[in-house]
């Protein structure tokens, strides 16, 4: 059996200057408990956002899919907060969900969204091949997790960069892949 690390790709991109419009959340941890809390805030529930979204046009992740959190363009983030607010995890970070935007994005922003600017950056990007959801999910979250407790930044002569504003995207489409995409910095 491979170990994690050969199972899971890992590589550098940088990512160009966009838009992020979203929902986010301070107490949630994980995907099905931020919608289980969402669900409690009027206009915030998993099919009202994922309606909302699916109508914006543009999204640079969309692939043309009807399912959310896959090829619609829809993912969930989590943002290193500007303001400092302390997730229930204990550090400045916020459980997010929405579409990734052009720069020039100048269309509606629903009143329960936000919609943030996020600069250019270098990320690093975890990522996990096809697999079957039902079989292999819990395996593949394992591996990926796995994978990101043991990289060693150090030999790529970098660090997680947790400066406010920047934020780590979670893509799961299980036809195509389970992946992290997350900041860093360069530390040479």
């Amino acid at each position: 059996m491979k170990n994690a690390l050969e199972e899971v790709k890992t590589y550098f991109i940088t990512i160009p200057a966009h838009k992020f419009l979203h929902i986010r959340n301070y107490e949630s941890i994980g995907y099905w408990d931020f919608w289980e809390k969402q669900s409690q805030i009027p206009g915030q529930d998993c099919e009202t956002i994922c309606g909302l979204l699916d109508s914006i046009k543009g999204k640079l992740d969309d692939m043309g899919g009807d399912e959310a959190n896959s090829g619609s363009g829809q993912i969930m983030a989590y943002l290193n907060d500007p303001a400092g607010r302390i997730c229930s995890w204990g550090i400045p970070l916020a459980e997010c969900y929405g579409v990734r935007l052009p720069m020039d994005y100048d269309g509606e922003v629903p009143a329960q969204m936000l919609l943030t600017d996020v600069p250019e950056g270098e990320y690093l990007v975890f990522e996990h091949g096809p697999f079957d959801y039902e079989k292999e999910g819990i395996d593949v979250e394992a591996k990926i997790e796995s994978a990101m407790k043991a990289y060693d930044y150090s030999a790529s002569d970098c660090v997680l960069d947790t400066t406010p504003g920047r934020i780590f995207y979670f893509y799961h489409d299980p036809q195509r892949f389970w992946k992290y995409v997350r900041p860093v910095r360069r530390t040479d």
